[in-house]
């Protein structure tokens, strides 16, 4: 595999806090599509292109390879994590699991101004004809139903899933994924209505539907992928 050439475009470095400012750089390219599953991560290039120590730098490694983003191998280097179709489908199951009962919490919670802020990101959705941007979009959909559930720790677990499924999606979606749209944005739509009647069953009801079969969309594409 070929290494990585490291852009930083605009990025500055803020010296109190080089790991995390390298951390958050890296991260970025790797959840908006710069840097691909499979690619190489140079140290030595990092380190130079970034004018910085390599103490950071591994720092930073260490930390993306804890959340799964990077794969570090001795005698051969640093990686971008392959997505592996088995872990994804877990981790599908997982969240669909967590998201169900953070909606029915929700319920307890969600007020007029939350249930505009969902419709209004379903808006924004259907504007959106760039998969990165929509991608985000749809997280922060799914991210406000979970903060509303008022559960901390379901909420730190179920954002711990985000990083999979976004590099899954930016990566390995078919190019035909805007033809998926006008379903998904019905999914959010009787998500959100049930959410504002209040009404416990049918929002994780709703949620698990839109949940499996987006997930298995995903899947269907992430596969295709790693089998050609």
């Amino acid at each position: 595999m070929t290494s990585t050439a490291i852009q930083p475009n605009n990025f500055v470095i803020n010296r109190a806090t080089l790991s995390d400012q390298i951390y958050e750089y890296l991260r970025g390219e790797i959840l908006t599509g710069r840097f691909a599953p499979g690619d190489r991560i140079d140290l030595g290039e990092l380190v130079e292109r970034l004018k910085v120590s390599k103490m950071p730098v591994k720092e930073a490694i260490g930390r993306l390879a804890t959340e799964g983003l990077l794969d570090v191998q001795a005698q051969r280097g640093t990686f971008v994590s392959n997505v592996n179709p088995r872990e994804l489908a877990e981790t599908f199951q997982v969240r669909c699991a967590l998201e169900m009962l953070a909606g029915e919490l929700a319920c307890q919670h969600a007020k007029k101004a939350d249930i505009e802020r969902l419709r209004q990101l379903i808006a924004e959705m259907e504007k959106s004809d760039e998969v990165a941007n929509h991608l985000e979009l749809n997280f922060q959909f799914h991210s406000l139903i979970v903060e509303l559930s008022g559960n901390r720790k379901l909420a730190e677990t179920y954002h711990r899933l985000r990083v999979p499924i976004q590099v899954a999606g930016i990566h390995y979606r078919s190019e035909n994924w805007v033809d998926r749209v006008a379903q998904e944005q019905k999914e959010h739509r009787a998500i959100v209505r049930a959410l504002e009647q209040k009404d416990a069953e049918a929002v994780s009801r709703a949620i698990s539907d839109h949940i499996k079969r987006g997930g298995s969309s995903l899947l269907e594409d992430v596969e295709r992928s790693v089998n050609q």
